[in-house]
C-alpha cells in the first residue's frame, strides 16, 4: 500500500523502509521524523510492568502471567505490542523468566524507573540524536519505546519505532547476578549505557545495507559493526560490546583469518545472533569484526563526516571492505 507523507508542526514525518534488526526479517515501513526533537521517548510500559509485577506473587507463574497479560500487554504501547510478538512471545514466557530471576528483577526497579526520575538519561539520548543529525543531515528519527522484557535482547525495532529492553541495562552496584546465565552476566549493562543501545538501533534505521538471512556473513557483520561504530561516535560510549572487544583485540589477526575464510558464506550462526549458544569464546564476534572494518576506514579518512556517510550508505560489503583496507590489525 502506498502511504502519503504528512507534515505536522513538530517536523516532517515520513515512512522509510528499513531492515531493522539482526534477526532475519523482511524490510518494513517505520514512521520517523527528520527533527531529532520530535521523536518521542516513551516510558509508560516500564511503569505498567512494575504495576503488574506487584499485583501477583512472583512464585505463582500462572497468576503472574495473567497479570502480565492484563496489566502490561493489554495496556501496552504500540512498541510493546510489537516487542511481545518479536521477542517476549507470551505472558507465560515472561512470567517464567521473571520467576527464574526474581532477585535480579526485584533489584532493578529503581534503575529502570530512572528514565523518568533522572532527566540526564533522556537528555543524553536526545544528545546522540543531535550528534547524528550534525554528522548526517538526512538522518531520520523514529519514536523510542522503553520497556521490560525477558532478558532476550537489548534492543530491536519495528514499524512503531525503536524498542529498547531496559532490563538488559539495569545493573548497578550490588545488583544480584547469581541467577543469570554467563551470557546474561556478560551482556547486561548499566542504565547509563542506554544511550549507546538507542544509538546502535538508530544507526540501523539509517543504513542502506540489507541484512537478512540471505546475505553473506560479511554483509551482516559490517551492518552490525557499522551500527556499533557510528553508535559509539554519536553516544560517546566506547565499545558497547566490551567482552567481544577485549577478546578480539587480543586475537585480532587470527580472528580475522578465521572470519575471512567464512565471510562469503550465508551461515552467520558462529558469528552473529548466538546469545548464550556460543561455546569456548564470547558470542557475536561478528560485531567486533564489522566494527574493526569500519574503524579502519574512518581512521584513514581525512574527512570524518564523509567517512560516516560512506559507512551509513554501504550497499556492497565487498567493495566497502576493499575501501577500508582492513587486514586484521593494520592497513
Amino acid at each position: 500500500m502506498r502511504h502519503r507523507l504528512t507534515f505536522p508542526t513538530a517536523g516532517l514525518t515520513l515512512l522509510i523502509a528499513a531492515v531493522l534488526t539482526w534477526a532475519p526479517r523482511a524490510a518494513q515501513q517505520i514512521l520517523a521524523t527528520r527533527d531529532p526533537d520530535a521523536a518521542r521517548l516513551v516510558t509508560s510500559d516500564i511503569q505498567n510492568f512494575w504495576r503488574a509485577f506487584d499485583a501477583a506473587p512472583v512464585t505463582n507463574i500462572g497468576a503472574l502471567a495473567a497479570v502480565f497479560e492484563r496489566e502490561y500487554f493489554d495496556a501496552g504501547s504500540p512498541g510493546l505490542r510489537d516487542f511481545v510478538r518479536f521477542r517476549i512471545e507470551t505472558a507465560r514466557a515472561l512470567a517464567e523468566a521473571v520467576a527464574a530471576r526474581r532477585r535480579y528483577y526485584a533489584a532493578i526497579r529503581e534503575t529502570t524507573l530512572a528514565l523518568d526520575t533522572n532527566p540526564n538519561l533522556k537528555e543524553s539520548i536526545r544528545g546522540a540524536f543531535h550528534r547524528l543529525k550534525n554528522l548526517y543531515p538526512e538522518a531520520v528519527f523514529p519514536d523510542v519505546y522503553f520497556l521490560i522484557g525477558r532478558l532476550s535482547t537489548g534492543g530491536t525495532a519495528s514499524s512503531a519505532g525503536l524498542l529498547i529492553a531496559v532490563e538488559m541495562n539495569a545493573r548497578g552496584p550490588g545488583t544480584p547476578m547469581n541467577e543469570l546465565s554467563d551470557w546474561e552476566r556478560a551482556t547486561i549493562g548499566q542504565v547509563a549505557d542506554l544511550r549507546y543501545v538507542v544509538a546502535h538501533e538508530l544507526v540501523h534505521v539509517q543504513q542502506r545495507i540489507r541484512r537478512d538471512g540471505s546475505q553473506t556473513l560479511l554483509t551482516n557483520a559490517i551492518g552490525e559493526g557499522a551500527a556499533d561504530f557510528v553508535g559509539e561516535l554519536i553516544s560517546g560510549r566506547k565499545n558497547g560490546n566490551r567482552v567481544q572487544h577485549a577478546y578480539g583485540n587480543a586475537r585480532e589477526r587470527a580472528l580475522w583469518e578465521e572470519f575471512r575464510r567464512e565471510m562469503h558464506g550465508t551461515d552467520s550462526s558462529r558469528w552473529l545472533g548466538q546469545a548464550d549458544r556460543a561455546v569456548g569464546r564470547p558470542a557475536d564476534l561478528g560485531y567486533y569484526v564489522g566494527y574493526k572494518i569500519c574503524e579502519a576506514l574512518y581512521q584513514a579518512a581525512s574527512d570524518k563526516t564523509d567517512a560516516v556517510r560512506t559507512i551509513l550508505q554501504i550497499t556492497d560489503a565487498d567493495a566497502f571492505l576493499r575501501l577500508s583496507h582492513y587486514s586484521g590489525g593494520g592497513r
